[in-house]
């Protein structure tokens, strides 16, 4: 490293420290970095803050309410949280069927429960094996198995949903006249059969014919006779003690000795509640908090590029504009007041409509008719610049123009850059909000704009915790920026500094 460089660099070094002292006393720009440093560590960090996906459907129960909602309450009996059976319902190991989570019964001595770590199903190797080896030949009629797990229901309020899940694999059927298997929910002497098979000959694994969710049709049928009530309210309408399970119910009528197996796989209940997280989920059962989140790193993003974008093109056109003149800064002069005196709102909703939704297509959109303003500011600076004494000894000593705007001009007109690109993040953010809440989102991205859609379209306005993050956190980021802005606007305009 040469040593004109080193102290190039120096003073560079030099220089943007003192910038940063002077800049740093301004209030302003302590509260507006202070407040920027928060959604930007939000952002970035938001894998690890954030518990789930913000595009993953029910973690919880739709319009679930935050959690430390029944401690201000005083009535946490009111409020459920996500609740499962057992961690592992896929028995990838033999600790899967402890009694903690499973308890088995039998009317038989010939029944047996067993873990097998080689014949599960596609979700993994292991599984649960209720085998009935009876070598004699005398048959043993009706006899049942059941695998069980009971649980204590408090909540005086039903989950939102349930779901029950279960993969079955029959072997050894040859000698029995009929295997039935149940799915089960029940609560002391009422028993509500989720699910019921017969099977008379070995197959391969089978899942029910619908899925056993409170949400489905069938399951409501089933529960309470129409397809209008809650299928949980009615199983969980109180605090108690419920059972989950499985019954295995074989008749078994030929004096030829049997070995026959039930393999079960996937068994679990999984009950969603009615809180979960900081903020609740939202109409689908999305974390309403993740989404604020990740959706930090959508806005700060969109507003950022945006914003370059437009500065750019204002910057460039402005320079040459206003340097070259004539005739080529009356037709850009003329262009920009074209665009200026067009809405800029219903331009923005014809041309995302048109272009599609895309976040790629917002950025350029906004940028692309944020330039205009910030173009006749630079072209005002350079008529100004291009008159001064040092450029016409540029000139004089041979320099062309493009040393002259490189060199001479822009540096002299990078303040403008500054302040304007900070003061134009704000109004980028608003508009892909703007745009977002009138429905032109890119359905593959999470943004403020949209949560604020889902909470217009989805009777989300009476749910504070839903509306109000995603508003405020619009307001606070667009007013970082603006203070940012002054407080540059403070330290790079001389004339402002004379007045303090």
């Amino acid at each position: 490293m040469s040593t004109e460089y080193k102290s190039k660099l120096a003073f560079r070094l030099s220089q943007f420290k003192n910038f940063m002292k002077i800049f740093f006393r301004s209030k302003r720009a302590i509260v507006g970095m202070g407040i920027l440093a928060f959604y930007i560590i939000l952002a970035v960090a938001a894998p690890v803050i954030a518990p789930t996906s913000p595009y993953e459907r029910y973690v919880a129960g739709d319009y679930a309410f935050p959690t430390w909602l029944k401690y201000i309450t005083g009535r946490p009996e009111l409020y459920n949280e996500n609740f499962q059976i057992t961690q592992d319902p896929h028995f990838d190991t033999l600790a899967s069927l402890q009694p903690k989570y499973w308890n088995f019964s039998q009317t038989s001595p010939y029944f047996d429960l067993l873990w097998n770590g080689t014949a599960g199903s596609e979700s993994g190797p292991g599984c649960a094996q209720i085998l009935f080896d009876r070598p004699g030949s005398t048959p043993e009629g009706t006899v049942q198995a059941e695998l069980i797990s009971s649980f204590n229901y408090k909540s005086i309020n039903p989950p939102n949903r349930f779901l029950a899940t279960i993969a079955i694999k029959l072997d050894g059927t040859e000698n029995i006249r009929e295997a039935q298997l149940a799915v089960f929910i029940r609560r002391d002497s009422n028993e509500t059969i989720l699910w019921t098979t017969q099977e008379i000959s070995s197959t391969g694994w089978k899942n029910p014919p619908y899925a056993l969710d409170s949400y489905e049709s069938t399951i409501r049928v089933i529960v309470s006779g129409n397809l209008t009530q809650d299928a949980a309210a009615v199983i969980f309408s109180s605090p108690g003690i419920y059972t989950f399970g499985i019954r295995l119910t074989l008749i078994d009528e030929k004096t030829q000795p049997v070995n026959f197996s039930a393999y079960i796989d996937d068994l679990n209940l999984k009950l969603y509640g009615n809180t979960y997280g900081l903020l609740g989920t939202n109409h689908e059962g999305r974390d309403i908090f993740s989404q604020l989140v990740y959706g930090a790193r959508i806005s700060l993003f969109v507003g950022l590029l945006s914003a370059i974008l437009s500065v750019f093109l204002g910057l460039i056109v402005g320079i040459v504009s206003g340097y070259v003149g004539g005739w080529l800064d009356e037709i850009l002069m003329r262009f920009t007041d074209a665009l200026l005196v067009i809405p800029s709102l219903p331009l923005l909703l014809v041309l995302a409509a048109v272009l599609g939704s895309s976040i790629w297509n917002i950025i350029m959109i906004i940028g692309l008719l944020g330039w205009m303003g910030f173009a006749r500011t630079v072209r005002s600076q350079t008529l100004s610049l291009k008159e001064r004494p040092f450029i016409e000894a540029a000139k004089a000593a041979g320099a062309g123009t493009t040393h002259i705007l490189t060199t001479h001009i822009l540096p002299n007109v990078m303040s403008l850059v500054y302040v304007s690109l900070a003061l134009s993040v704000p109004s980028a953010i608003l508009s892909e909000a703007a745009l977002s809440w009138l429905g032109l989102f890119d359905p593959l991205v999470v943004s403020w704009g949209r949560m604020l859609n889902e909470v217009q379209y989805n009777q989300g306005v009476d749910k504070p915790w839903w509306v109000i993050p995603p508003g405020i956190s619009i307001a606070l980021v667009s007013l970082s920026f603006i203070l940012i802005g002054y407080a540059l606007d403070e330290v790079l305009n001389p004339k402002l500094r004379q007045r303090r």
